[in-house]
Parts: C-alpha cells; structure tokens; sequence
C-alpha cells in the first residue's frame, strides 16, 4: 500500500510538472508573439544582435546587415497594408461559416474563445493603424 502511495505521489507531481509545463508555454509564446505585433522593430534588433553574435559579423557587416532587415521589414509592411483588406474579409467569412454550423451553446464558447484573444488581434489592428500613420 505503501508503494502505490508514493507511486501515485510521483504520476501526479509528473503530470502537476507537464500541466504546469504547458500552460506555461503557452503563455510565454502568447506574449512573444503579441510582443512582436506589437513591437516589429524589436523583432529586428533581436534579429540583428542574434546573427551579429551567432555569425560573429564585423561592423561593416552590421550595417549591412541592419540595412537589409530594414528595407525588408519595409517591404513586408508595405505588403502586409496590400493585402490586409483580403485578410479581414476571409477571416470574417470564416468566422461567419463557423458561427453557422455551431450550436448555440459552441456558439456562446466561440464567441468567448475570440473575446478572449481580442486584445491580440485588437494589438495587430493597432499596430497597422501605426504603420500606415508611418508611412
């Protein structure tokens, strides 16, 4: 009886670690990537600091280096404010197709599934509205 008390003990602090192990995961990655909507320029400062270290680049290297990841974060703002319109609609269509087919009751959990990541697609809505103010 003994044994399978501590066995027990042991699976649930095992799983207590994994569950812990997850949510914790999962969190940080939410943050990263709300962080990096947010803030695209830190997103290339990490990238710069990043190679420069890993590739041991020399000055001249970092300021080529700086100047290609900023003509392309350019560009890809300039594509992203193109097709931006595309990509509101086709979510919205999506979302329209899902609400159809769900119960009221999946419904109500799918409307709290997206309120609870609002402040996420509220933090990329806002970040466009900076960069397009940028440009």
């Amino acid at each position: 009886m003994k044994t399978f008390k501590i066995i027990l003990l042991l699976a649930l602090v095992f799983f207590a670690g994994a569950v812990v192990g997850v949510v914790g995961t999962r969190a940080v990655v939410r943050r990263a990537v709300s962080r990096a909507f947010l803030h695209p320029e830190e997103v290339q400062m990490f990238m710069e600091r990043n190679l420069t270290r890993r590739l041991r680049l020399d000055n001249d290297q970092q300021a080529k280096l700086h100047q290609i990841l900023s003509d392309t974060h350019g560009q890809l703002k300039d594509l992203r404010q193109q097709y931006r319109p595309q990509l509101v609609e086709i979510f919205s269509n999506a979302n329209e197709q899902i609400n159809l087919m769900l119960t009221p009751e999946q419904q109500a959990r799918f409307e709290r599934l997206k309120s609870e990541n609002r402040p996420l697609l509220q933090a990329m809505q806002q970040n466009h509205r900076q960069a397009a103010n940028s440009i």
